[in-house]
């Protein structure tokens, strides 16, 4: 019958012409209960940029936050590192030199030090800040059409010495030594392949990510990230999927970089130690963990500056998530996802024989998908993260004062002061960055919960 067709599409939420709009369309909203307000299409398109307007999140700016720049954070974990390494052989190879008839004229035994294990540990721990150094000659005084080939060959070159270097100090360490401990030297390098595979640039460049050429023309300025504001539920999935490789990319190489410089300073030299020499053990593999967990919050913080985790905030708060309901009866209303559809705070969905609730200012997040999921739970509030990297500075630093109050040997006392002295710097730096996110995010917060409500009553 014509009226119980008309009775039909009423009880459906919207017409068939309003169907096809909302499929055919990139950009739409929807009410949790689906339905279309009735009137003229003039008023019906203004209305309608009127809701997703609404639905877009307000975001509040981060104010400037000094950051170091990349040469002078290589400069700065140079220094780091020989720091290390230099109280790693002191905690090895230190004598009693003050006594009265002690044959030691130096607080050291540096006979017993190879030497080549010293240039293979500098050359490790230098090769990026003398690559930073080189690719900042290069960028001041090479034209700009001869700017990449100019870097790529110095890569090439730079690449070239370094790995004659090493092989020549690994030939004469392998001439003194067993070949097992030159396996376990060389370590880091097999991680390090099968990580990043053959690619030169991560050996020198560990800080800055890698893009592929049309990601970095139109997603990315200066190797920073950049967000869009935009309406377009598939552009903003887009993003996010981009941010979330860039996050990954950085996290693993921050892991490999932090790792690698604590595996050469650190447990590089216990390997070549003579065996009838003793040492206390249980120091020596403190300071190989204190001095690890250093180079991770410091290169987190370097590889997560304040704007960056604020781009990913933005990000997320666009994206929004959809929670599983679990316990649902059978007169739950709920509409099928739409792909295309900005949701609203409180939409209930079906997708995949599942029902999901939205959360979040807007959601056009998958229901179900784990990795809008996680993005969201970890970006939603940015805080968490430099939380994160606080709590763990805090502890390090409140466990070196606690082994410094109850140490009695002069060569203990001098290590763990320089550790603690390096860490007060990181400390700063992940205080300030956290005061000012905790502000500045508590302050959007009040501002998201007056949208949200205004956006309701745009929508309903």
């Amino acid at each position: 019958m014509p009226g119980g067709r008309r009775n039909a599409a009423s009880r459906n939420g919207q017409s068939k012409s309003q169907a096809n709009f909302s499929v055919s369309s990139n950009i739409g909203i929807r009410s949790n209960s689906g339905e279309r307000t009735a009137g003229n299409g003039a008023d019906d398109r203004k209305s309608e940029l009127c809701g997703m307007k609404a639905l877009v999140p307000k975001h509040v700016p981060i104010p400037v936050v000094p950051v170091d720049g990349h040469l002078t954070f290589e400069a700065l974990s140079l220094v780091v590192s020989i720091i290390a390494a230099s109280l790693q052989m002191l905690n090895l190879y230190r004598t009693v030199w003050w006594l009265p008839h002690s044959y030691n004229n130096y607080s050291m035994n540096f006979y017993l030090i190879d030497p080549y294990l010293l240039v293979f540990i500098i050359i490790m721990v230098a090769r990026q800040f003398i690559y930073s150094l080189l690719h900042r000659v290069i960028d001041v005084s090479s034209p700009v059409r001869w700017l990449p080939t100019a870097q790529k060959m110095m890569r090439i070159t730079l690449l070239i010495i370094v790995m004659n270097i090493l092989c020549w100090c690994l030939y004469h360490m392998a001439e003194r030594h067993n070949s097992m401990k030159i396996f376990y030297l060389c370590y880091p390098l097999s991680v390090y392949f099968v990580m990043f595979g053959i690619s030169a640039a991560p050996f020198f460049d560990i800080s800055t990510p890698l893009y592929g050429k049309d990601e970095k023309k139109t997603k990315f300025l200066m190797d920073k990230p950049l967000h869009n504001c935009s309406l377009n539920a598939s552009a903003i999935r887009a993003e996010v999927s981009t941010l979330r490789s860039d996050f990954n990319r950085r996290l693993k190489r921050a892991l490999f970089a932090s790792s690698s410089s604590a595996y050469v300073c650190g447990i590089a030299p216990i390997i070549f130690v003579p065996q009838h020499l003793h040492f206390n053990i249980s120091w020596v593999v403190q300071h190989v963990i204190m001095f690890w967990l250093e180079r991770i919050s410091a290169h987190f913080s370097h590889a997560y500056p304040v704007r960056y985790c604020d781009v990913l905030h933005r990000a997320a708060l666009h994206l929004g998530r959809w929670v599983k309901i679990e316990n649902r009866n059978s007169h739950t209303y709920a509409q099928v996802w739409n792909d295309s559809i900005l949701w609203p705070h409180g939409s209930v969905v079906r997708h995949n024989k599942e029902i999901y609730r939205s959360e979040g200012f807007c959601t056009v997040a998958e229901p179900g998908n784990s990795n809008h999921y996680r993005f969201y739970a970890l970006f939603s509030n940015p805080t968490m993260l430099l939380c994160s990297i606080l709590g763990l500075q805090l502890l390090l630093v409140c466990a070196q004062l606690l082994i410094l109050l109850r140490t009695t040997d002069w060569y203990q006392v001098l290590s763990i002061t320089l550790l603690l002295v390096i860490n007060y710097y990181t400390l700063f730096k992940v205080t300030r960055d956290y005061l000012i996110c905790w502000k500045v995010y508590h302050a959007e917060q009040i501002i998201q919960e007056k949208s949200q409500m205004i956006a309701n009553s745009t929508v309903q």
